[in-house]
């Protein structure tokens, strides 16, 4: 509930921005929390996308505050989803909140973790 005691959505907790900075490249910008109540937002967003099938597909993490294990369920699908027509990276910088939960799950390789978005554009 917010303050004046209206429902709290899971847009007002989690907003993903599609940037293309160019043909085969797309990139989701997440920023908020990532829980149970939002994690459909991400979901929705990661499914679009794979079906676009681009060639290389950024999950930058950067403004994401909280990561739940469902968030990570979500980017372990869209992974899979993505099957070998399109290249996935995930951006968490390894100081970062996400990024040590990235670490400590050891989801790291499997999701193909970079520390900046540049370097997930570049690898």
């Amino acid at each position: 509930m917010t303050a004046d005691g209206g429902r709290v959505r899971p847009q007002d907790l989690l907003h993903v921005t599609v940037h293309r900075p160019d043909r085969g490249t797309e990139v989701l910008e997440v920023a908020g929390e990532v829980d149970l109540l939002s994690v459909e937002v991400l979901d929705d967003a990661l499914v679009a996308a794979v079906a676009r099938e681009p060639a290389l597909l950024v999950i930058d993490l950067t403004g994401v505050t909280f990561l739940a294990s469902v968030g990570m369920t979500v980017l372990l699908k869209a992974h899979r989803d993505a099957g070998s027509g399109t290249k996935l990276r995930v951006v968490a910088p390894g100081r970062s909140t996400v990024g040590r939960a990235l670490e400590l799950t050891g989801l790291t390789e499997a999701l193909a973790v970079a520390g900046t978005r540049a370097d997930a554009l570049s690898g």
